[in-house]
């Protein structure tokens, strides 16, 4: 959840990637790389890492790891549960509500997440993220992550997980 000055944005975590640190070529922190745009993924789990692609989308991960292990989980889509009506006005672009959320780049603007989230903590006063237990009949699809073909076998490895079914799931 996210509260902004004109309410409460809200939403379900339906698909992530994870990028395993110094091991992953696929990380940003691949072979101990540390830049000033990843350093934050040193630190201890539960802060957010921001970054932008592109020159003006965000992506939104989570340190998920002890102080120097650098690895973290990439939220690739979430569900749109409230604020629906305030997520419209940040993302104009979205014709339909799927098209809101059912994307990395999607969400964090109609969530209007951007660089000044970085280094906070998860469970803050501005945003926080709390558990949501999935339901009896959803079941979670682990397959390879999206967009990382440079990144040799670590391109086939099984780090995505989304829920199945979900229309919210950015890629199928």
């Amino acid at each position: 959840m996210v509260r902004e000055n004109r309410g409460i944005l809200a939403g379900k975590i339906v698909e992530t990637e994870a990028y395993l640190g110094r091991k992953d070529p696929a990380s940003h922190s691949y072979k101990g790389r540390f830049t000033p745009r990843n350093k934050i993924m040193y630190e201890e789990g539960g802060l957010i890492y921001i970054y932008l692609i592109y020159g003006k989308y965000f992506c939104f991960n989570i340190v998920a790891n002890k102080k120097n292990i650098p690895e973290a989980v990439f939220i690739r889509a979430v569900q749109p549960l409230k604020g629906i009506e305030i997520m419209k006005e940040n993302n104009k672009e979205a014709k339909k509500l799927v098209h809101l959320t059912n994307g990395p780049c999607r969400w964090t603007k109609s969530f209007k997440i951007d660089k000044s989230f970085l280094g906070e903590k998860i469970y803050g006063n501005r945003i926080f993220i709390i558990d949501n237990p999935l339901t009896q009949k959803e079941k979670i699809v682990r397959a390879k992550r999206i967009g990382i073909d440079y990144a040799g076998k670590a391109k086939d490895w099984l780090l995505r997980f989304y829920i199945q079914g979900n229309q919210f799931v950015s890629k199928r």
